[in-house]
């Protein structure tokens, strides 16, 4: 193998740098400065065991743990060591018994604007013990499996903390999966009970749940009842294990006492997808994980005491587990929980929703960022966005053009941004700025948190120490947030993740690092292209297309091509009000050759009204990449809207390009 193909190429500069000393001083004054980051991440590298015992103070413990971290057969090691606490407890017990009971913990803002309920922190106990005690009535204990498939309504939140609070543990499920998704879960969990909702409500259309459930239930024995909470209203259809939540909890106990729960003892189960097909049960455990978001969610975003968070993924994803609820929560927190999409009933939502509750700091997504672009400034600048103190990003690379967009319209040139880079088996952010610290480069998630020691392989498994070099990125340090192992699935958490590089977790993901130290992440190895014997990813080359003014969003897929082994292929949707034209597809392909350079300049840009995603805004690329190359399709389930698709290959087929 030649060097060039030992490694990825990675081609995009920025030179840009907006420090946040410069973009608001006053505000950088109240949290860590640059030289407090250096001196904090060296300590948490040289002396990790140190470093973690001191942050672990911040939990409340029933019992003391007797060592920070034990060396095992596994990577991530064993923490917290003979320590008892309980997740409930650190998450609104203690804010209760210091006086912030009134203290707002969740809003929650429905589908239809307008429907807005707020719970405090004393109401949130209530709620959470009943549904507690309502579990352990039908037998559940500590250690048993919970299935939870729900819409973003609150008592998706309050049945989590019911479960921490007894030790069950929760495996929630994306409201948008489908219901064979649900099966394998549940099948793969033994779960006991299935909570879910009778129907779904998103951009004021009714989507089913019991309907999907009714289908499924004698595939999956292991539920003994299924617990329906009414938030339609609609007649649907039923099962004969059915409770309505609302008869589930009535007349129950509103206090239960918090199970003393082992540091080690699993806190969930989150399923991600595997390339095997069958998903992998993420194992995260108790006191890690909650010590590893609370303690990131206050540092990375600088959140201060009475300030309104808000997160607006969702929480059947790792980031609404930890940055929605436990991580927020632990910090005493006022979280939002949103229900709808950024769109309904009009593309200033989020703007709408940030001035009316006075939020402090705002965390999305790179779509829809990119979504919102294409209907221009408007629609921001007609709201007051002033309480906004931080700005993030998360779920894939931000493209440099985007990033602009987010920080000169959204954040009007003087508020951070933090792009974080992490994973559901990551529990929290890994690579990621500091708000008030790091001078940031747009495009970049620029240094690693605390902790975290990364580093880049070459294909060979040669550590790369260049700078500008693209490989493999990997992590050489446990850290308490990482998952323990897969459920069920021992070999495949060591095959996955430690084998690769031994002494290092293994994030399938591209990395580089350029002249000031910086980490660029390039993407899913999965989502590499190799034009020629160049290796580059998807990411570097989209980008290079969205920073041409007509693009609003770019989605690329490799295609065989006879010479060159791979082409690409382009999907391209542009601004609003701009005509598709093999005008603009020529300027395109020239903008992309002078940004890039002509090897990775797409052979084919097809123009396409919208781009196949999932309900959580993430591109399909294996569906592109059918398209691209003639070949099968497969499910499109999973899907927002599945006709998207048809209009591809329609357009597809009108093209006449000839692969192989």
């Amino acid at each position: 193998m030649s060097e060039e193909e030992k490694k990825m190429e990675s081609v995009l500069t920025e030179n840009r740098i907006f420090d946040p000393v410069e973009l608001n001083p006053e505000y950088a004054k109240t949290g860590m400065s640059m030289d407090e980051y250096k001196k904090v991440y060296k300590q948490s590298i040289e002396d990790m065991e140190g470093f973690w015992g001191e942050q672990a103070k911040s939990l409340d413990w029933f019992k003391p743990y007797d060592k920070v971290w034990e060396k095992t057969d596994l990577f991530p090691g064993k923490w917290f060591g003979g320590g008892k606490l309980n997740v409930a407890y650190n998450c609104i017990d203690r804010h209760v018994k210091a006086g912030n009971g009134d203290r707002i913990a969740i809003i929650w803002e429905a589908d239809e604007p307008g429907q807005v309920r707020e719970i405090t922190y004393k109401e949130l106990l209530k709620e959470v013990s009943k549904v507690a005690n309502a579990m352990r009535g039908k037998g559940l204990k500590k250690g048993d499996r919970v299935t939870i498939w729900l819409p973003m309504i609150p008592e998706l939140a309050i049945i989590m903390l019911a479960c921490t609070r007894i030790g069950v543990i929760h495996s929630i499920v994306f409201g948008g999966f489908s219901k064979e998704a649900v099966k394998d879960r549940i099948e793969d969990s033994d779960s006991r009970l299935l909570f879910t909702s009778d129907e779904t409500l998103r951009a004021g259309k009714n989507y089913p749940k019991m309907a999907d459930v009714v289908q499924i239930i004698d595939k999956v024995p292991t539920i003994e009842n299924v617990i329906v909470v009414k938030r339609s209203g609609n007649d649907v259809p039923h099962t004969d294990k059915d409770i309505w939540y609302h008869d589930f909890i009535d007349g129950i106990s509103e206090e239960c006492e918090p199970e003393q729960m082992d540091s080690e003892d699993t806190l969930f189960i989150l399923y991600t997808s595997g390339t095997t097909g069958k998903p992998k049960g993420v194992n995260h455990t108790t006191a890690g994980f909650l010590l590893y978001t609370s303690y990131s969610h206050r540092v990375v975003f600088n959140y201060k005491d009475g300030d309104v968070w808000y997160c607006t993924a969702d929480i059947g994803w790792i980031t609404g587990h930890s940055y929605i609820v436990y991580g927020p929560l632990a910090n005493g927190a006022t979280t939002l929980m949103f229900e709808s999409v950024p769109t309904y009933p009009d593309v200033d939502r989020f703007w709408d929703i940030v001035e009316r509750h006075k939020v402090n700091q705002f965390y999305t997504a790179p779509t829809a960022i990119r979504a919102l672009m294409r209907y221009g400034d408007e629609p921001v600048n007609k709201h007051d966005l002033s309480s906004l103190k931080v700005l993030g990003t998360v779920g894939e690379p931000i493209n440099p053009q985007a990033w602009t967009w987010y920080h000169q319209i959204v954040g009007k040139g003087k508020i951070p941004i933090v792009d974080t880079y992490w994973q559901t088996e990551t529990g929290g952010f890994v690579m990621t700025p500091i708000a008030t610290a790091t001078p940031t480069k747009p495009g970049s998630c620029c240094l690693p948190f605390f902790g975290i020691k990364p580093a880049i392989f070459d294909l060979e498994g040669d550590e790369i120490n260049e700078a500008n070099e693209g490989g493999y990125f990997a992590i050489g340090q446990p850290w308490p947030g990482m998952l323990r192992d897969v459920w069920g699935d021992t070999e495949r958490f060591k095959s996955t993740y430690l084998e690769k590089y031994p002494g290092y977790y293994y994030t399938g993901d591209g990395a580089r690092r350029d002249d000031d130290g910086y980490y660029w992440i390039l993407g899913r190895l999965d989502d590499v292209i190799k034009v020629s014997g160049h290796r580059i990813g998807t990411m570097e080359v989209e980008s290079a297309i969205v920073s041409h003014p007509k693009v609003a969003e770019a989605a690329v897929a490799p295609f065989p091509h006879k010479i060159k082994g791979q082409a690409i292929w382009a999907f391209v949707t542009l601004m609003a009000g701009i005509e598709k034209s093999a005008k603009l597809s020529k300027e395109i392909r020239m903008h992309v050759r002078q940004e890039i350079g002509p090897v990775f300049q797409p052979d084919i840009i097809q123009f396409a009204d919208a781009l196949p995603k999932t309900r959580s805004g993430k591109i399909m690329r294996r569906i592109l990449k059918a398209i691209a190359s003639g070949t099968e399709i497969g499910n499109v389930t999973t899907l927002a809207d599945p006709s998207v698709v048809d209009m591809l290959l329609e357009e597809r087929k009108k093209m006449d390009v000839e692969v192989g």
